[in-house]
């Protein structure tokens, strides 16, 4: 099988793999983190791969084997199985009347030397968001138009395509101070770099998302869609977290209790009145790694006294 074929001459630059859903991905070390347990993922059908400790992430293994330093001649047999069996050729085909970004919408890794650039950037760094960041989630800005001075994050499904964006003014004394994106929120916030089977992180922003950095799902808002409801319910996602505002209580001790219902290990996190955003990396983590599943006693004493 070309999928094989593939597997096999990744393993050659960076040793055996483990499988995981369901034989679907490849997991391996990550050559850029080095970290000592095998967190990089490998999806042999779309090529599509991510390390899930230093997010390093991309679109085709030739990205990847670069990375690693492959000879040459690694490099060349990947181009020829490319080639052989046209890998671009089994991914989904793009919905016609999915999400568009902006017009205006332009790539801030894009070196400019726009004033309004460097403010959308210094603004994200205030936000606690990285280079690596912008690069990773594609985020960008625009001069004119409905998103005028506003950073703009754009949001894609499992299969790469768009399924939504926000925009975040980076203006102070902006009238509008966020744009949403006209396609329907009933989609999974992130999904591009989501793995199913490992623990989730459920908030409710984008910068929320991008501040817990690893596996966490944004609502852009404090609804959960029923496409995110069917995916947790039907995924091997071990543990999910609900780290959403204070004012969605309600919301979230119902969708613990609907998880709970189907066998799915749950916990609240309790951010005392901040947001993941707010809290920051360190502070999601130490937060995560310190909390303990949600049980029916807990949940009842949350209903009583929220």
């Amino acid at each position: 099988m070309k999928e094989e074929k593939l597997v096999s001459l990744i393993e050659r630059v960076l040793g055996p793999a483990k499988r995981a859903r369901g034989g679907e991905e490849a997991v391996f070390k990550c050559p850029n983190c080095n970290h000592h347990k095998k967190k990089l993922t490998v999806n042999i059908y779309t090529q599509r791969f991510q390390c899930w400790v230093c997010s390093f992430a991309g679109h085709r293994v030739i990205q990847l084997l670069r990375k690693a330093k492959a000879p040459h001649n690694i490099l060349d047999e990947l181009k020829k199985i490319d080639e052989k069996f046209n890998f671009k050729s089994i991914t989904k085909q793009k919905p016609k009347d999915g999400p568009k970004l902006p017009e205006e919408y332009i790539p801030l890794y894009k070196d400019t030397n726009s004033i309004l650039r460097k403010k959308a950037i210094k603004y994200l760094e205030s936000r606690g968001i990285t280079k690596q960041d912008i690069v990773k989630y594609g985020i960008g800005y625009a001069e004119s138009g409905v998103c005028e001075n506003m950073v703009i994050i754009p949001s894609y499904s499992d299969d790469g395509f768009l399924n939504y964006w926000v925009g975040r003014s980076f203006m102070e004394s902006a009238f509008i101070k966020h744009r949403l994106s006209p396609s329907s929120k009933d989609i999974v916030g992130f999904d591009l770099f989501i793995n199913w089977d490992m623990p989730v992180v459920i908030c409710e922003g984008a910068f929320d998302a991008m501040s817990v950095r690893r596996n966490a799902i944004p609502l852009f808002g404090k609804k959960m869609g029923s496409q995110l409801k069917t995916k947790l319910i039907t995924s091997n996602v071990p543990h999910i977290y609900l780290a959403l505002d204070n004012d969605a209580v309600k919301d979230t001790l119902k969708y613990a209790k609907e998880l709970r219902a189907y066998g799915k290990q749950v916990t609240i996190l309790d951010l005392k009145e901040k947001d993941p955003n707010e809290v920051g990396f360190e502070g999601m983590l130490n937060q995560i790694q310190g909390s303990k599943p949600t049980t029916f006693s807990s949940y009842f004493e949350k209903l009583l006294f929220q």
